[in-house]
């Protein structure tokens, strides 16, 4: 489905982020990307985005060049990022932040509220549907961070880091979300330091080091 051919990313600063990456994504795959802080996880996964673009290589959707096929905000309908710094406004409610991709489509508010209430019940956060986001803890932005992302219904969904420095019951409770979403047919990639150990469907691993990709495999 997605193919990362020869991609390079080189900042104006002179920082290369990626360098020479080749990655095949499959359709209803769920790859983890792993690797220390500065391996290039964050930019991987903005350049998928198309926050970035690659310097050098190709970046392809079912073998044609993405940047060819679709407009950047016809991309992004498809393919959503929960942020590892959330992005969210803070000065809204949970409600008016996961509920922002579904204004444009002409959906009622009773659709929209309804949507909403279904995908923050399995985060646990129902009952905050409309708490100011500047209320809520770390770990209950990310799960809003989650929510907003998915609720559009995205055929990729890009996750950054979305179990940093979460409590276990939290971090379980946001992969048996991610999980279910996968199951459904949604390819999820999340770069993460914090693998969590599961008895599901085995998922692909790829590992980066000064942004190279120096493992790929099956966890």
């Amino acid at each position: 489905m997605l193919e990362l051919k020869n991609v390079t990313k080189v900042f104006p600063n002179g920082t290369v982020a990626l360098e020479r990456v080749n990655i095949k994504v499959e359709r209803g795959d769920f790859i983890y990307i792993v690797g220390e802080s500065g391996a290039g996880k964050t930019t991987l996964l903005r350049l998928i985005h198309r926050d970035e673009k690659p310097t050098k290589g190709v970046f392809l959707y079912e073998n044609d060049v993405v940047e060819k096929r679709f407009k950047d905000y016809i991309w992004k309908r498809r393919v959503q990022l929960s942020y590892q710094d959330f992005m969210l406004m803070e000065e809204r409610t949970v409600f008016e932040n996961v509920s922002l991709p579904l204004q444009i489509t002409g959906k009622s508010f009773s659709e929209i509220h309804n949507k909403v209430e279904s995908i923050l019940l399995p985060l646990k956060l129902q009952h905050k549907m409309f708490v100011l986001v500047r209320e809520l803890s770390g770990g209950e932005k990310q799960r809003i961070s989650l929510a907003r992302a998915v609720i559009g219904e995205p055929e990729i969904l890009l996750l950054d880091e979305p179990l940093g420095n979460l409590d276990k019951n939290t971090a379980e409770i946001i992969m048996d979300f991610i999980d279910a979403i996968n199951e459904k047919g949604t390819t999820v990639i999340m770069s993460t330091h914090h693998m969590v150990e599961r008895s599901t469907t085995p998922k692909k691993i790829i590992k980066l080091h000064n942004g190279r990709v120096i493992f790929k495999g099956y966890v």
